[in-house]
């Protein structure tokens, strides 16, 4: 049975102290009214733990801001919430529409720098995923056995006339007295040609989860540097500074070790906020075997990126040089997903550590 508020109650426990179960926990529908956000819709979920989060089906079933007792855990950008009717897919032009958020998705034909093919095709910042509109949404509240289930299901198109079109079919799913979310995703070549199939899952974590006395951990076999200016912090990489007046982003690309169950993990750890918090990352190396870290301590932009990728960073040309460029045959599938977890107190941080380092 699901604890809630320190009692481990049955349904019909449940049902006799509250009128509805969404006094407790539940999710409701929404849309945007107000600024470049209006008209979009979003979902507000919570759970009874003190997890609370947004999804945004209008921007590719992504989750936005995302709470823990009230404390942010997500950052959130200058830009806030913005329809995807402005998106802008040349050059930099995605960081116009980058509201931060818990989870951004990156692809799905491309993520990574702007670049280009021998095609002539060319590719803005992080690809198009984050500003297609989810359809055949359906929401779910309902208990299957005795768990209290919240879900949320659609389907995002990658598509344009003359090219490849990939298919994202994602579910997320919480519950009655959670601290987890969990997201799972199935892309599909649903062309007639080859494609590639790029796919990066950009957390963005802020402060308060973020500060001076915050650590990065990751279970990594390897680190990579993607600039010489990176390369100077390599050493204190999962240290993290106080807003810095005329910071540099840091960008480093790690293969992730996985433990005998074939599964990888990082984590944000603040020791001090609220006797010890973290947000947690559980993913299957085989469907994401690199992480990348974006770590950018600058005022207002002030975020660490936690971000399981199933590839390297680009140029495209050396992906495919190397055999790295992961791609699709028509009618082929492939699924990839996260978990992310809070943990509360000494004991459950201790042991987090133990299981990333130790690789249990």
């Amino acid at each position: 049975m699901p604890e809630i508020f320190g009692d481990n109650l049955t349904p019909a426990d449940l049902a006799a102290r509250v009128g509805r179960i969404d006094q407790v926990a539940g999710a409701r529908p929404f849309v945007f009214d107000d600024g470049p956000a209006r008209g979009m819709r979003g979902i507000d979920f919570w759970t009874g733990s003190g997890l609370e989060f947004t999804v945004l089906p209008d921007r590719g079933l992504d989750i936005g801001a995302c709470r823990f007792a009230g404390r942010a855990l997500a950052w959130r950008s200058s830009t806030g919430d913005v329809r995807p009717e402005r998106f802008d897919p040349q050059g930099f032009g995605w960081l116009k529409m980058f509201h931060g958020g818990l989870v951004t998705t990156c692809g799905l034909r491309h993520f990574g720098a702007p670049d280009s093919d021998d095609s002539g095709e060319s590719w803005g910042l992080h690809g198009r995923a984050s500003s297609l509109a989810a359809e055949d949404v359906a929401l779910q509240r309902a208990w299957e056995g005795g768990r209290y289930v919240l879900r949320v299901r659609g389907r995002i198109a990658e598509a344009e006339v003359f090219k490849p079109t990939l298919v994202l079919e994602r579910t997320i799913t919480t519950a009655l007295g959670s601290c987890e979310i969990r997201i799972d995703d199935r892309i599909t070549n649903a062309g007639h040609d080859p494609s590639t199939a790029m796919l990066l899952y950009h957390v963005n974590l802020g402060w308060p989860l973020l500060s001076e006395k915050s650590r990065l951990l990751v279970a990594k076999q390897s680190i990579r540097p993607v600039t010489d200016h990176a390369a100077t912090g390599v050493k204190r990489h999962g240290a993290m500074q106080p807003p810095t007046p005329g910071y540099s982003e840091m960008t480093y690309e790690m293969e992730a070790k996985a433990d005998r169950r074939g599964l990888c993990r990082a984590a944000l750890v603040n020791p001090d906020l609220d006797g010890g918090t973290a947000l947690a990352l559980e993913w299957r190396k085989a469907a994401l075997p690199y992480v990348m870290e974006w770590k950018m301590m600058g005022r207002g932009t002030y975020v660490l990126g936690i971000e399981p990728a199933n590839c390297p960073f680009p140029p495209r040309a050396a992906l495919r040089q190397r055999g790295r460029m992961p791609m699709l045959a028509p009618g082929r599938s492939l699924e990839a997903g996260l978990v992310l977890r809070v943990h509360r107190g000494a004991a459950e941080l201790r042991a987090l550590e133990r299981a990333i380092r130790g690789g249990r």
